[in-house]
């Protein structure tokens, strides 16, 4: 055992908090600290009891009165709060946990403006990543600057610089649970060394308090996510009443066996999300998708048609109430792992194709469409759109909807336009071609070239998708095209 490990159970007891003895902690220089069962867990067991004031809290910690005097709150105080421990060095009450924690995780937001454009471009965190770290350089400016300037306060400027603020905000983005409405974000000793592995978590983390009363400003929009998807094979929860409200738990919640490693998994998701979050991928992620921009769709339609005629057609999408995800300023649509795109923007396509008298009937009948479901809103828009030239369709406010309302957009034209918005879409990532990124992949070790194997697990795994968004949209074109050439059975 490592001088650190020993240093931070004899903290750990000194907290009160208790552990099994059939877990075990183990250091690696390489991967870090991860938890292993020294004997069969079963399901039910509980492994470990964490008192809440042995969290590092914006309540707990000795700078709650500046941060709180500040205005902070949520991730950014508790940021401000875990710079201020480490400030102390060992005087903080929690120098036996801080001195186990890394100095930053590997995530984006602390890469170098030159690895973010040359490892990223064309990701779905490129942007993302250049627009964080904007974001969280003006919080340190409006917020934590102050601080520093203040002459009552005595603050160390060398340990709450930009870098330092920087480095806090990656731990607690990918580390920090919250706790309860009373303490709200904290760092949780023990339960976030737990690895993750999706689908496959043996304990889970959980609080029963209430989520509501936490809150979040000014965090730049990076670990407000956090404490809903840190969620593990042992079940950290707050004790109903009756018990002690003033302790956590971890309970197994799925059987390890002797000499495994214990699980956590932090959420069902995809590998932008959690390079994003905690700095590491998975091959094969089946909750990876890629997206394409609503601005990319607008300029496909505007070099196909003209400028006029995209803002109609998206203008009549719009009045039909339809709309991308939207996250920090840019509306986009979402294609999953298997290469289907939303809905959302099948509808689009199907309007941009649609002819003249079709598009001005529709308009002409928009009001119908108010207080429709999405699935019969479809049916409704096909039904108006196919009727003959003068021809009013009945039973416009339908509820009834085909067993795939997406077969209903996938018209020839539509399947067709899917193809270069994917080529334009895979242009982003530069001159390099997907075999080119696999072998690159192939040869780069996870250990030593971390950045550049996560990047590329990324990059691979998008580019697969839009590969496979290319077979779906062949395919069903394909499809169509047999239907069209079968004849029509004859009615005897």
């Amino acid at each position: 055992m490592t001088r650190r490990l020993r240093a931070f159970k004899r903290w750990m007891r000194s907290q009160g908090i208790d552990w099994s003895d059939a877990l075990e902690l183990a250091d690696s220089a390489v991967e870090g600290v991860s938890v292993w069962a020294f004997c069969d867990l079963r399901e039910g067991d509980l492994v470990v009891t964490i008192p809440k004031l042995a969290c590092l809290t914006i309540r707990t910690s000795k700078a709650r009165d500046m941060i709180e005097g500040a205005g902070l709150a949520g991730c950014l105080g508790l940021a401000v709060a875990l710079m201020y421990e480490r400030s102390l060095g060992p005087e903080s009450p929690w120098h036996g946990y801080l001195q186990l924690l890394p100095e930053r995780e590997c995530v984006p937001l602390v890469w170098s403006l030159e690895e973010v454009d040359s490892l990223l471009v064309g990701t779905e965190l490129h942007k993302i990543v250049k627009q964080d770290k904007c974001f969280l350089y003006e919080d340190w400016k409006e917020s934590i600057e102050p601080l520093i300037l203040s002459r009552p306060l005595k603050l160390d400027p060398d340990s709450f610089g930009v870098e330092q603020y920087f480095s806090a905000k990656s731990l607690v983005s990918s580390r920090s649970f919250e706790i309860d409405g009373y303490h709200g974000f904290g760092m949780v000793p023990l339960a976030d060394l737990f690895n993750h592995k999706t689908g496959a978590e043996n304990v889970h983390f959980t609080s029963i308090s209430s989520r509501s009363s936490s809150d979040d400003e000014g965090d730049g929009g990076i670990c407000d996510e956090s404490a809903d998807d840190k969620l593990s094979d042992v079940d950290l929860s707050t004790r109903s009443s009756g018990e002690d409200p003033t302790v956590l738990e971890m309970i197994i919640v799925r059987h390890v066996e002797a000499g495994s490693e214990v699980f956590n998994t932090y959420g069902s998701m995809g590998n932008a999300a959690l390079l994003h979050r905690y700095g590491f991928t998975e091959p094969d992620n089946p909750y990876d998708i890629v997206n394409i921009d609503l601005d990319l769709v607008i300029k496909w339609c505007s070099s196909s048609f003209s400028n006029r005629y995209a803002r109609a057609r998206l203008s009549l999408w719009r009045q039909l109430k339809y709309s991308g995800c939207t996250s920090q300023n840019s509306e986009y649509f979402e294609i999953s792992f298997n290469g289907e795109p939303q809905i959302e923007l099948l509808v689009l396509l199907y309007i941009i194709f649609l002819a003249e008298d079709a598009y001005e009937k529709l308009r002409y009948l928009i009001d119908s469409f108010e207080g429709v479901d999405e699935s019969s809103n479809i049916t409704n828009l096909i039904k108006i759109t196919k009727s003959k030239c003068g021809e009013t369709p009945g039973n416009i406010s339908c509820h009834e909807a085909p067993e795939d309302v997406k077969e209903l957009m996938l018209t020839e034209n539509v399947c067709s336009s899917l193809i270069p918005l994917a080529d334009m879409r895979e242009s982003l990532y530069g001159s390099a071609s997907l075999e080119d990124d696999k072998n690159r992949l192939r040869s780069c070790c996870h250990v030593k070239e971390r950045k550049l194997y996560h990047s590329l697990v990324l990059r691979v795994s998008e580019r697969t998708i839009l590969g496979r968004l290319r077979a779906y949209a062949s395919s069903n074109s394909k499809r169509k095209k047999r239907k069209l050439k079968e004849p029509k059975s004859k009615i005897i």
